[in-house]
């Protein structure tokens, strides 16, 4: 049987003394995953790099690069389990969707008609899936303990509260968690768009005054764009009824706007402390004291600045913490800022 203290001592001997410095290190146990995170200091060639990659004392070992400086993230085990309980929360969340589709296409849900929920369901829950299994897969990818999703059922409008990745234990890299951060809001947008595109071709055009209370949902710029587009100017006097599949990308791109807010542990906050950890803090206050005059336009801004109170404006600081920011991640920025413009809606729902 291998002994733990042993192999790190060889792996040091092999790897590290004489080559590099040691200036941190921080082991971890989470339960579902354990290892070491070492932070060496000194001159590395892309052969060192790979060498350190490739030993195989460890199970796995993966190494975040910065000039002059190397993360060496060191993973001892990794334990596998039946997920029985992400797979009962998405039964029940793939049921309460079904639910809201049914009931949104006019189906009575309390019986067969539950099943033309499908409609609205599936699109919905391939976003959300895609958002939160890019999130897994770069997790995966770069070592970030992290949970497989958690769709979260809820009795609402859409049937969901949407889904979640827990993470464990240390942040091994600012880096890693910045394209961790990005990989869930892209891969849903990407999923969303056609989603949404193939949804307006099947939507209705009638009149804009139909009478009655309605609820009005408002236009990021994508869904303009996307709606001109497909279906070219509505003539004066019309509105756009939109169909359960257009409806269901609409939502995904609302979810999108709303995780890359720039707050806290949300996806946004994530990118924003990969980028800029000193500016993290202050946009945080910043984005919550803009929520409460946003408030008076869209009640729900209040409930998201409620949330960044209780999560708080903070990031836990990561292990090793990247001094050099590569165009790659500076690309990553610009994209994450235009999908939070395109998608963004300052009031997303009204009743008229």
């Amino acid at each position: 049987m291998s002994n733990p203290s042993y192999d790190l001592l060889l792996f040091l001997e092999s790897y590290i003394y004489g080559r590099f410095a040691l200036v941190d290190f921080k082991a971890y146990d989470t339960g579902k995953e354990g290892g070491y995170i070492l932070v060496v200091e000194g001159d590395y060639s892309e052969e060192d790099v790979r060498a350190i990659e490739r030993n195989r004392i460890f199970h796995r070992t993966i190494v975040y690069k910065d000039e002059g400086r190397l993360g060496i993230h060191i993973i001892t085990y990794e334990k596998r389990e039946f997920p029985w309980l992400n797979v009962v929360m998405f039964l029940l969340t793939l049921v309460s969707t079904f639910f809201a589709g049914a009931i949104n296409v006019g189906a009575n849900p309390f019986g067969p008609g539950i099943l033309e929920g499908w409609i609205f369901s599936l699109p919905l829950l391939a976003i959300l899936g895609a958002h939160e299994f890019g999130h897994y897969l770069v997790a995966r990818r770069f070592g970030i303990p992290a949970s497989l999703p958690y769709f979260i059922p809820f009795p609402s409008l859409i049937g969901t509260m949407g889904a979640v990745i827990r993470l464990r234990g240390l942040l091994p890299s600012r880096r890693s968690l910045l394209y961790m951060a990005f990989a869930g809001p892209i891969a849903g947008f990407v999923v969303a768009l056609p989603v949404l595109a193939v949804g307006l071709t099947m939507s209705e055009v009638v009149d804009a005054d139909v009478g009655g209370i309605r609820l009005i949902f408002g236009e990021p710029l994508i869904f303009k764009l996307l709606r001109w587009i497909v279906l070219g100017s509505l003539p004066p006097g019309k509105d756009l009824l939109i169909h359960p599949v257009a409806f269901a990308g609409w939502v995904g791109v609302f979810v999108t706007a709303l995780n890359l807010i720039p707050l806290g542990q949300l996806d946004g906050g994530h990118i924003l402390y990969g980028l800029l950890p000193k500016l993290h803090r202050k946009v945080g206050w910043a984005i919550i004291l803009a929520l409460l005059p946003a408030g008076l336009l869209w009640n729900g801004w209040w409930v998201w600045a409620f949330i960044g109170l209780l999560m708080g404006p903070y990031h836990p600081p990561a292990v090793f913490n990247e001094r050099l920011i590569t165009r790659s991640e500076k690309i990553v920025g610009v994209l994450s800022l235009i999908m939070l413009i395109l998608s963004f809606i300052p009031v997303p729902i009204r009743v008229q």
